[in-house]
């Protein structure tokens, strides 16, 4: 009989293109589906696993399985959660039971890579471009599955790509990411799952696939998609790769200025502004368009616009480690480029100079403006 905090993993259902999950938390229950058009998906116990380890170490919970497990997928989950723990002491343990099964490779002959058609993947894409087979995007991860404007953007880049290099661009949609961001914070603790759920329902058609980057070695940090912790999605079916920590973002950057086909593509936009493929004022576009400018390829950027508005950086407000890592890396590239006096590079420093406190109040005064807003749209639509 069930324990009462116990997650208990049923078989996956299919219906057409479709691979359905029901997960049953303390106090919570999920339906949740994956499809591709253009792929099988495997609705593997190991897929099943991955989608709800996060929640089983949010509540305590012991995972239960009906089905027989990966012995090597269940180990490298566990030697995960004993990483994860370590980061973020809110959550504990993994504990699973279920039979165990020795898994065997399939020997496809085929390797993907994720791909959102950004810098890091860009990279990984083009680094490993004599050997990937596929490129893999999740529609429902970056891009909500209600944005159709920015989806339909996004699959046109994948079919322009697969035009231009031969490469399959598979895409699969879900909406799996409430399940990680009930239980967490999505880029903190989530979207590492998220991605190892995807790859094991790849399994059977991939050999291997990679997950590329977001930090180099130097900047590592407890992070959802880390060195550590990405291959421990691998037993003997599948191999999850963590690519490639021996280069930074700007360098990244260097290496794409030389292929037209990423300065026609490129996508790193996460604030979806209606009609803009990249926003060019938020700071993940700022910060590349930096770059780009620095390289003095920027206007070969098609997907950008032609100039940076440099009162754009000064209203930005860095205060995550991570992005102030970023823009330390763009000023130290800018000043080895010649451009440290440049109005761009000053932008940047003034930004990277802010005093935390300073950047708490702007914070509050633009929420309470948004607020204000918010309520006075309301009673003129009252």
């Amino acid at each position: 009989m069930q324990e009462p905090h116990d997650i208990h993993i049923a078989p996956a259902r299919r219906d057409a293109d479709r691979v359905c999950y029901q997960l049953n938390f303390p106090g919570r229950s999920y339906d949740v589906y994956f499809s591709s058009s253009r792929v099988e998906l495997a609705g593997t116990a190991e897929a099943a696993l991955a989608l709800v380890a996060l929640g089983a170490m949010r509540t305590g919970s012991a995972v239960i399985c009906d089905t027989p497990l990966s012995m090597t997928f269940v180990r490298n989950q566990q030697r995960l959660s004993e990483i994860f723990t370590g980061w973020f002491p809110e959550f504990s343990s993994l504990l699973v039971r279920a039979e165990q099964k020795v898994a065997a490779p399939h020997n496809t002959g085929r390797v993907g890579c994720f791909f959102t058609g950004g810098v890091d993947s860009f990279y990984s894409f083009l680094q490993h471009r004599d050997e990937i087979t596929d490129l893999i995007y999740v529609h429902g991860y970056d891009i909500k599955l209600d944005d159709l404007q920015h989806r339909r953007a996004v699959s046109e880049m994948g079919a322009a790509i697969e035009r231009d290099t031969g490469v399959r661009f598979i895409e699969i949609e879900t909406d799996a990411i409430r399940v990680f961001k009930d239980f967490g914070k999505w880029g903190l603790h989530g979207h590492g799952y998220g991605l190892g759920v995807v790859a094991r329902l790849l399994e059977g058609y991939l050999d291997r696939i990679y997950i590329p980057s977001s930090f180099s070695q130097s900047e590592q940090l407890p992070w959802a998609s880390h060195p550590d912790t990405d291959p421990l999605f691998t037993d003997e079916a599948l191999q999850v790769i963590h690519d490639d920590c021996s280069v930074g973002r700007t360098d990244k950057i260097c290496f794409l200025s030389s292929h037209e086909l990423a300065l026609r593509h490129l996508r790193v936009c996460w604030k979806n502004v209606a009609g803009a493929y990249n926003c060019g004022t938020c700071e993940k576009c700022l910060r590349t368009m930096t770059s780009l400018y620095g390289m003095g390829v920027l206007e070969r950027s098609v997907t950008f616009p032609q100039g940076i508005d440099v009162r754009a950086i000064r209203h930005l407000v860095v205060d995550a480690d991570s992005s102030r890592r970023f823009v330390a890396d763009n000023i130290a590239f800018l000043h080895g480029r010649g451009l440290g006096q440049s109005d761009v590079a000053r932008a940047w420093q003034t930004v990277l100079d802010r005093p935390a406190w300073r950047n708490r109040v702007i914070n509050r005064v633009r929420r309470l403006r948004k607020q204000w807003q918010r309520a006075i749209g309301k009673l003129d639509r009252g």
